[in-house]
């Protein structure tokens, strides 16, 4: 049982590596590709902040993503292993695409993927598992409704008087480059709160209190780490491919989406910050125009996002027989 922990943790923090380095561009994703800061710079003040709210704001997550669909007398150090590695695995082959999927897909998929398998669908909590789907959907469209409305706000109000007067834009963008900083500090502290459950929740609520807040911290460092060894991948990706940002629009899309992202986290729902933040990032592009939001893109990363759901729940369930087979042959 002890290796199995052990092993189990280590898993944990693989999934915080891989998790972090896909989901800090939704935090840190608009600020470089506004030019507001270099990519190093970024990915350092959002480890910073993604740290602060893994440890102190993702206990209402946690308690969701370990729970809140298997029952705990379902859950075990295996089951946490087989869920784990499943959405790490996932997460690992797309951040090699550079597609940023979400996180919280993938772990709640493997959540179900392993709940079918060996507890059975009739044992499942599906009115929690339903809240959390309605969520994916909800989220993203709420974030293209605030990305819309924010930049056509500032468009109307602080940017329509400077059409003629380029020296007025560039102190307005200047002003705005701060405050984007500001926004992606904000937005990485929900972000935090969601991945640190997406990589330990379901550890964490196995083990109980005892090791909880170990295996909690560990997991942060994962994420810190995933983030200054992978995270420009997909920061790369949101930042630049969707659609092209300066300091207002970053700034409409990212305090959109990270005050969505933190009001979920509150309430305990593991959102997609991926999917809140690419809808605020097209909401942006909308309201300047659609012929500024590149489809082709965005119907990619719609497309793995789709592709999650099952990929996990199968790879989930497969791993779970797989293990109990290999556990029953060597014992």
């Amino acid at each position: 049982m002890e290796l199995l922990l052990i092993i189990g943790i280590v898993t944990a923090v693989y999934m915080a590596f891989n998790i972090a380095a896909n989901d800090i561009g939704n935090s840190m994703g608009t600020v470089v590709g506004s030019g507001a800061l270099k990519m190093r710079n970024a990915l350092i003040l959002g480890a910073l902040f993604e740290f602060i709210g893994a440890i102190f704001l993702g206990a209402n997550v946690i308690k969701t993503v370990g729970s809140g669909i298997v029952p705990p007398e379902f859950m075990s150090i295996l089951g946490a292993f087989v869920i784990t590695l499943s959405a790490g695995i996932w997460i690992t082959i797309t951040l090699i695409k550079k597609i940023p999927i979400s996180g919280s897909d993938a772990i709640v998929s493997s959540v179900l993927g392993y709940g079918i398998a060996y507890a059975g669908l009739h044992n499942l909590n599906l009115v929690t598992a339903g809240y959390i789907a309605l969520s994916w959907l909800t989220s993203p469209l709420i974030g293209l409704a605030a990305g819309f409305v924010v930049y056509f706000l500032l468009k109307r109000v602080l940017l329509k008087p400077g059409n003629r007067n380029i020296s007025y834009k560039d102190r307005l963008e200047k002003v705005f480059s701060y405050l984007q900083i500001g926004s992606s500090s904000l937005a990485a502290l929900g972000v935090g709160a969601i991945d640190i459950a997406a990589a330990t929740g379901v550890l964490y609520v196995t083990v109980g209190s005892s090791m909880g807040f170990s295996i909690k911290f560990l997991g942060a460092l994962g994420l810190v780490l995933g983030i200054l060894i992978a995270g420009n991948r997909i920061t790369d990706t949101i930042g630049r491919r969707i659609t092209e940002l300066v300091p207002t629009r970053g700034f409409s899309a990212q305090i959109s989406a990270g005050t969505i992202t933190l009001l979920f986290a509150f309430y305990g729902m593991p959102i997609s910050p991926t999917q809140t933040l690419v809808g605020s990032v097209i909401g942006v592009g909308l309201a300047r125009g659609t012929s500024t939001v590149k489809l082709d893109v965005i119907k990619h990363i719609a497309t793995t996002w789709i592709f999650t759901i099952p990929a996990c729940i199968l790879i989930s369930a497969s791993l779970y027989f797989l293990t109990s087979y290999l556990i029953g042959f060597l014992g």
